[in-house]
């Protein structure tokens, strides 16, 4: 039977202990990836050790028999949960509750290209504001605040003022016109 009766796959445990043994001989870091690379040896055996977890994890299932039963188990207890709450669902009717205040958002910055090197870069507070502000305006469709609201009903008035200033520019024009005839 040999030195370890009881493992379920030998041969991925005789692998996993073959690279264990291979990194102490040679005083090697197993957090250093690169002589992975350079070292045909240690190469072979990450290799063979991830072959052999490669056919474990294909077999699984077939293999730990006592865990699939405790899953099925659980797969029923599940389902009868479900089956209870969608009862409870059915008796009390949902009732939706508004949420109060502003939602969090996060935003993704786009990169912008600097002028003064051309290359992209991160975007500086300022920039991030305006995009901020930007992208509210787009999702409130066109205003993003009360006061900004306010604004465009002046706007009105103060064109109406200007189209009065021109009417009086252009009767003035006509008069001068007028007068320029009568000469």
């Amino acid at each position: 039977m040999g030195k370890y009766p009881k493992e379920k796959v030998p041969e991925l445990y005789a692998a996993k202990r073959a690279l264990i043994a291979y990194l102490k001989d040679h005083n090697i870091d197993p957090s250093d990836t690169k002589r992975i690379q350079t070292d045909p040896e240690l190469k072979k055996l990450v290799y063979k050790l991830n072959k052999e977890r490669d056919k474990v994890m294909a077999n699984y299932p077939a293999l730990d028999k006592s865990n699939n039963i405790k899953l099925l188990k659980m797969a029923k207890e599940d389902k009868k949960a479900k089956k209870a709450k969608k009862v409870k669902e059915v008796e009390a009717p949902k009732t939706e509750k508004k949420k109060q205040g502003r939602a969090v958002t996060k935003y993704d910055y786009p990169q912008v290209k600097d002028e003064k090197t051309g290359k992209m870069r991160e975007m500086t507070k300022d920039e991030k504001k305006k995009y901020r502000t930007e992208q509210r305006k787009a999702a409130n469709g066109g205003t993003t605040s009360k006061k900004e609201k306010k604004s465009p009903k002046e706007a009105p008035v103060e064109n109406k003022k200007k189209a009065s200033k021109d009417d009086k520019s252009k009767t003035s024009k006509k008069a001068k016109k007028v007068k320029k005839e009568e000469d």
